[in-house]
């Protein structure tokens, strides 16, 4: 009985750490999120490759002064676009507005069935939180895009592309966490922005980290975006799997402590 009374107190304080690791357990459930960018990443580099044959059909066209060349290519670029345009409305008839999140929910069921469901508190939506939303994605590949025209123009060195495009990724990865993501998704995430700063870095200090040709200098861009974009989201996953698991020893404490006396 002694011995069962000198551990009620430690008990109650290891049961307060129940929320916390609750909490660490929901911000890092990001097995849902993995299986949407292997989703949706194949089809955006699919959607990028497009727009940018399109685009480099339309610049090669008109410097060479071939104004048929030049135009098929625009023709392409804008099909291309409007296609994308159809599609983007469809999906967000379809998961958007009151069904906002629904695929969320379907794939997290699917993939944390056994599991059950862990929710954050999510900050409320609005018109103007989605208008700037889908501004700050349209200026960031705006960004991107130009940028790679920059380069292709010769105005940026190969060399340099990835590092500028630090001035314009990391403040939209990092407000994109804090306005969009934060809470559900936790600090880990500016993992991403961090290594990408990184890499920018190893460039300037010399480190031949990028592509020095006209077909291939995007993927300087590219390649540390989706690799450095897709870390966080692993990382969170195996910490989950650790907070489940303080979450499950915690919980038995009690019961487990009662046995022993």
């Amino acid at each position: 009985m002694h011995k069962q009374q000198n551990n009620k107190p430690q008990n109650a304080e290891n049961l307060k750490e129940i929320p916390k690791w609750a909490r660490k357990y929901a911000q890092n459930r990001t097995l849902t999120i993995m299986v949407l960018v292997a989703m949706i990443m194949p089809f955006s580099m699919f959607v990028a490759g497009l727009v940018g044959f399109s685009l480099s059909l339309a610049v090669a066209g008109f410097r060479k002064g071939n104004m048929i060349l030049g135009c098929v290519g625009i023709a392409v670029l804008v099909a291309v676009l409007t296609a994308i345009s159809i599609f983007i409305i469809i999906v967000l008839k379809k998961f958007g507005g009151k069904n906002r999140g629904m695929l969320d929910q379907l794939i997290d069921k699917w993939t944390y069935g056994k599991e059950g469901t862990a929710t954050l508190p999510v900050q409320k939506s609005s018109k103007k939180k989605i208008c700037l939303e889908i501004v700050g994605a349209v200026i960031f590949f705006i960004c991107i895009f130009g940028s790679w025209h920059l380069a292709l123009k010769g105005y940026i060195s190969y060399k340099y592309l990835q590092p500028v495009s630090v001035l314009y990724m990391v403040p939209y990865a990092v407000c994109g966490w804090y306005f969009f993501k934060s809470p559900r998704m936790g600090p880990i995430y500016l993992v991403y922005p961090i290594l990408y700063t990184i890499h920018a870095i190893l460039i300037l200090a010399g480190v031949p980290l990028f592509f020095t040709t006209e077909n291939f200098c995007i993927f300087s861009i590219c390649l540390p975006m989706i690799g450095y974009g897709f870390l966080p989201f692993v990382i969170g996953h195996l910490y989950s799997r650790h907070a489940l698991k303080k979450l499950k020893e915690i919980s038995h404490i009690e019961g487990g402590t009662a046995n022993e006396v």
